[in-house]
């Protein structure tokens, strides 16, 4: 079964059954997180069929590869191809080479006034962090939005990194 379709079991678990059901939620300060294998998703609130996403977090295997931008370049390709369904096409903004991580943001960002809004997928050789972000004038630093997706959208998203993430640089 795949990563999306176990994160969606457990989110339909959920919401059917309450958090004492789900064995992996960790509920605490502003948001829960449920751990699914080397997924974790942290959200704010959820329904029956949505949650409001603070971010989506997977974690994979490094790899072997000696060429650690190639490698980075090669992933965050693919999960720019991977995530091409979100509002915003993705773009790579920097790639670290001595940090081993390359991040990723929505290109061009969406605009309502002055404010601004963007996903960003912070990828390292054996993790991917996906979260959505809000600007505005007058802010010292940018927020995390509460994003509603539905269970099938953090299922479809967690396919996608888990993906990049076993992506190789060829």
């Amino acid at each position: 079964m795949s990563l999306g379709k176990q994160m969606i079991e457990q989110l339909r678990l959920l919401a059917a059954e309450g958090p004492d059901a789900v064995a992996l939620l960790e509920r605490g300060g502003e948001h829960n997180s449920l751990v699914v294998s080397s997924a974790r998703l942290e959200f704010f609130d959820h329904d029956r069929y949505s949650v409001a996403l603070r971010a989506l977090e997977l974690g994979g295997d490094a790899p072997l590869e000696a060429d650690v931008r190639a490698c980075l370049s090669a992933r965050a390709a693919a999960v720019a191809r991977g995530l091409s369904y979100l509002e915003e096409p993705l773009a790579v903004w920097e790639l670290d080479v001595n940090e081993r991580t390359a991040q990723l943001r929505s290109s061009p960002p969406q605009y309502e006034g002055e404010e601004v809004f963007y996903w960003e997928v912070a990828l390292g050789l054996d993790s991917a962090r996906i979260t959505r972000y809000r600007w505005a004038p007058g802010l010292l630093d940018r927020e995390v939005v509460a994003y509603p997706a539905t269970f099938a959208l953090i299922g479809r998203m967690a396919d996608s990194l888990a993906e990049a993430l076993e992506t190789s640089a060829e």
